[in-house]
């Protein structure tokens, strides 16, 4: 997936919350992200390449074996999907 549709699913899945510490953990970006895929039918790219368009979209990873990004939070239909699909007692 190139960085423009990385670009898309950030501006439809994360929004600024500059009071959340210590962050939006990296495996549930990924999750959301996933999701958000399978909602638009695209093929979803591995983490890694994730990790390296939020690099190149300005947004750094904070921590060693648990990264974060700072400051960052879900939101949106490809949030609640990742949230109950990965927590079925909410639903």
């Amino acid at each position: 997936m190139s960085v423009m549709n990385y670009s898309r699913f950030l501006s439809e899945c994360i929004v600024p919350a500059p009071g959340r510490q210590p962050g939006l953990p990296e495996d549930e970006l990924y999750g959301v992200y996933v999701s958000w895929c399978f909602l638009n039918r695209e093929q979803p790219g591995p983490d890694g390449a994730l990790s390296a368009a939020m690099e190149q979209l300005g947004h750094t990873r904070r921590g060693g074996s648990s990264s974060r990004y700072p400051g960052l939070a879900v939101t949106g239909p490809a949030a609640l999907d990742y949230i109950l699909s990965s927590q079925p007692s909410l639903g």
